[in-house]
Formats: structure tokens, C-alpha cells, sequence
């Protein structure tokens, strides 16, 4: 394998699929990466009409809506990365939260945990079956990953670090 350059020198030969990636990572790029986070397709129209008819988790959890929600930003404007369209909160049913993202209002976190006692109910984080809790983020993600690299772009995906889970639950 070749050697990355160091990161005084740009490194040209990577191509622009992962520009994005390094420029997080703090390497000299060729030039500067441009992208949008989903949010900022909520301008679109196309991306209104699905807001309008179906509520949030239902987008952000179906993966023909996820999908193309995550697509819309990029078909348009070719930017230097797609953006999956998630939510920070997706891992808390994994553990026996129960959470909704209301329209007007945000997220609402409906199981209470309030003491030791209810922490001690969750599920364990190594007992999960993703595959069974959330299936819908492997089709996702499997979708978007082929769909950025015929694009010749980044893929990036978000969520939660346990601090800010705990946050929103337990407010």
C-alpha cells in the first residue's frame, strides 16, 4: 500500500470521494468539501411533501423514504457528501426507550427513567440485536453506501453518544 502523505502536503491522489472524510480528519485537501446536513433540505419541496404526509420515525425508518430523504441534497446540488437521514435518538428503542419526534414540538421521549431502578430495567447495550431492533439502518445504510460510490462521494451517518442519549431521556 502507499503511504499517506503527511499533512503538510496535499494529498491529490485519494480523489474526491473522500474529501470530505479528509478534511475532518484534519489532512490538506485540494480544495474545500461542501455538503449539507439533511436539515438543510427541509427548503425543498420535495422533502416538505414527505413531512407533511408521513410523521418522523416513519421517514427515518422506512428505507425507501430514508433513502430517498438522504439522496435529495445530493441529486440536486452534487454536493461532496450524502447525509443519511436519521435521527440522534434511533439507538433508544434498542434499549426499551420509547421516543417520537413530534412536528412543532421535537423529540418526546415517552418511557420514564427517573432512578437507578429504571436504568437497571433497560436492555443491555451487548444483549441488542440490531438486526432485530433496527433493521431498517442496515438497508439503509447498505442503499446509501452503493449509491455514494457511484456517485464517487462520502457517506455520513450520526447519532447519539450515550451523554446525549441520557440527556433526552432523562431531562
Amino acid at each position: 500500500t502507499e503511504e499517506q502523505g503527511t499533512s503538510s502536503e496535499v494529498s491529490s491522489s485519494a480523489g474526491d470521494r473522500d474529501i470530505l472524510v479528509r478534511a475532518a480528519r484534519g489532512e490538506d485537501v485540494e480544495r474545500t468539501p461542501v455538503w449539507l446536513m439533511r436539515q438543510a433540505g427541509r427548503y425543498m419541496a420535495a422533502f416538505r411533501e414527505y413531512s407533511n404526509k408521513y410523521p418522523f420515525r416513519y421517514r427515518s425508518e422506512t428505507p425507501e423514504i430514508a433513502t430517498e430523504l438522504s439522496l435529495q441534497c445530493h441529486k440536486a446540488y452534487g454536493m461532496d457528501g450524502i447525509i443519511m437521514f436519521s435521527d440522534i435518538l434511533t439507538p433508544l428503542p434498542t434499549l426499551g426507550i420509547d421516543f417520537d419526534v413530534i412536528k412543532g414540538t421535537g423529540p418526546v421521549i415517552s418511557t420514564e427513567i427517573r432512578n437507578e431502578e429504571d436504568v437497571a430495567k433497560l436492555k443491555k447495550a451487548e444483549d441488542v440485536d440490531f438486526d432485530v431492533t433496527v433493521p431498517f439502518i442496515r438497508q439503509i445504510l447498505g442503499t446509501l453506501s452503493k449509491e455514494a460510490e457511484e456517485a464517487n462521494t462520502s457517506l455520513i451517518g450520526f447519532v447519539g453518544a450515550p451523554f446525549t442519549l441520557a440527556s433526552y431521556t432523562i431531562e
